[in-house]
């Protein structure tokens, strides 16, 4: 029997859950990524899919051609002199672009990319005909390392609202523009309906269908997406040219959610002054089990784990993970001494003698990693994974921003260079900080006043230096005495004035 959901009603999860997914008009878990937290060192390692670039995709759309030829009428596209200029000027500009791109995020980020540009270099080898193609994402195939907390961050303090309005500008005119047409000439559109559902006949008919789809997305949503790091590894999809302008309100309002709510998360969970009565008892993992409580959210998440094991490369120095640099070397060099057992484990499993023993010397490790799509799902991991293991955000007392704290040192101020300020928050602290002990302390004046008038009189050798330098340091001595109460003020001007008391010129 038919459900008829016309008069359904949502509840408070279902909803919760809508607002950070997509609709009919724009997909967003299209990239297949992958991290691990190490929870030793606190950092993060992603790994962003490589598959959704030329380069990884040309077999795959030379058969969908073949496909298009043997289902439609397709005609090879004959381009004037003029318009082949111009599709290589775009090229050239889309490098440029891709490279532009590229340098900023590695100026905020860890980034490693030789692998896929080995792979790429092979490919252009293989191909010596075929010029380079830009990137549909310059972080395709990239290894990313960062610190818990900072993607969080990164993407709370991006600021979408510009991006978005320059993204939608062009589509939206066009859209504007297509009603004025059709208001003005309805008879011409007249009879026209949506177009008819896309034909799939294979796999890889279908996955280079969503690849194009992809590669439309991303003339649209550029300035998006490279604003923070988990958008530009995240990117979204739209269904269809025409859901273009529908597709970017979807989308930016999903990055706006999200980042009210991380902002709000990170304030509840970490905040110390942040109703500290009520809250100031709890650990960071409870506040964020009351915080989705409060907002009707499920107690729960779920991960998409994935185990596997490595014979290169180890998450640990400790087994199943790893081993130590000095238990290493013995284990790799350790000769198997085949006895007669292991021919008989060789005969009952049917492996070569030669290849067992091979198989025996290998070290395999467990590496354990998470699969994400969207950016809420890498929000949602590394918050979580914070909790696991205890790492929590610091308001900066100066710009009110929240920050990671790194290492052993106690700051109260981020390393962060406000709009407008040519310095981080730390150094504008410390100077701020010493013009309020000068303010304070009457000693520090009066020692500055005659270092500036006895350093003079060694610049004209009335003092010798070696003299200034004794005195020097006898008068940082005086200086804390008087700042601690053990002399007056009045004691250390008299001390000053008594050291250099003659003005003849020194021999």
């Amino acid at each position: 029997m038919k459900k008829d959901y016309s008069e359904y009603s949502l509840d408070e999860i279902e909803k919760y859950r809508l607002r950070r997914q997509g609709n009919q008009h724009v997909r967003f878990d299209y990239f297949s990524n992958s991290v691990y937290f190490n929870s030793e060192s606190k950092s993060i390692s992603i790994t962003v899919d490589s598959f959704n670039e030329f380069i990884i995709i040309k077999e795959d759309l030379d058969e969908f051609d073949k496909i298009e030829a043997q289902h439609r009428t397709v005609h090879e596209d004959v381009l004037s002199p003029e318009e082949e200029a111009e599709r290589e000027e775009f090229r050239i500009n889309d490098l440029e672009k891709n490279k532009e791109n590229f340098e900023k995020l590695c100026l905020k980020y860890d980034i490693d990319r030789s692998s896929f540009n080995e792979r790429a270099e092979e490919f252009y080898d293989d191909y010596p005909d075929q010029k380079k193609a830009p990137l549909n994402n310059v972080l395709s195939g990239a290894r990313i390392s960062l610190s818990y907390g900072e993607g969080i961050l990164d993407f709370v303090y991006s600021d979408f609202k510009t991006a978005f309005k320059e993204a939608i500008a062009f589509p939206l005119t066009i859209q504007e523009l297509g009603k004025k047409l059709k208001e003005e000439q309805p008879e011409k559109y007249m009879g026209q309906h949506e177009s008819e559902p896309d034909k799939i006949y294979n796999r890889t008919y279908e996955l280079v269908t969503e690849y194009l789809r992809y590669t439309s997305t991303v003339v649209h949503t550029e300035e998006i997406i490279y604003k923070s790091l988990y958008t530009a590894i995240c990117p979204p999809v739209f269904s269809y040219d025409r859901d273009t302008v529908d597709g970017l309100k979807w989308y930016y309002n999903y990055l706006i959610t999200l980042q009210k709510e991380y902002s709000a998360l990170i304030e509840f969970c970490f905040d110390k002054e942040f109703f500290p009565d009520v809250l100031g008892h709890m650990h960071p993992s409870e506040r964020y089990n009351l915080y989705r409580d409060l907002h009707d959210q499920p107690a729960f998440s779920r991960r998409n784990e994935t185990m596997f094991y490595s014979t290169r490369m180890m998450s640990g120095d400790k087994m199943p993970y790893g081993l130590r640099k000095d238990e290493l070397l013995p284990r790799l060099t350790k000769a198997v001494k085949l006895t007669e057992q292991h021919r008989e484990f060789a005969e009952h499993y049917k492996v070569e003698i030669k290849k067992l023993e091979a198989k025996l010397t290998f070290l395999r490790f467990l590496h354990v990693s998470y699969d994400f799509g969207s950016v809420a799902e890498i929000l949602e991991l590394e918050l979580t994974k914070m909790l696991e293991q205890n790492v929590h955000f610091r308001k900066c007392k100066r710009c009110k921003k929240y920050f990671i704290m790194k290492g052993n040192y106690d700051t109260n101020y981020c390393d962060r260079i406000a709009q407008g300020e040519t310095r981080n928050c730390q150094d504008i602290a410390a100077q701020e900080n010493y013009k309020r002990k000068i303010a304070d302390n009457a000693a520090i004046p009066i020692y500055s006043k005659y270092y500036k008038r006895y350093a003079a009189r060694v610049r004209v050798n009335q003092i010798k230096e070696s003299d200034f330098k004794q005195w020097k340091y006898k008068a940082m001595t005086k200086r804390d005495e008087c700042s601690d109460g053990k002399i007056t003020t009045d004691e250390y001007i008299q001390w000053m004035e008594e050291c250099f008391p003659n003005r003849t010129v020194a021999k």
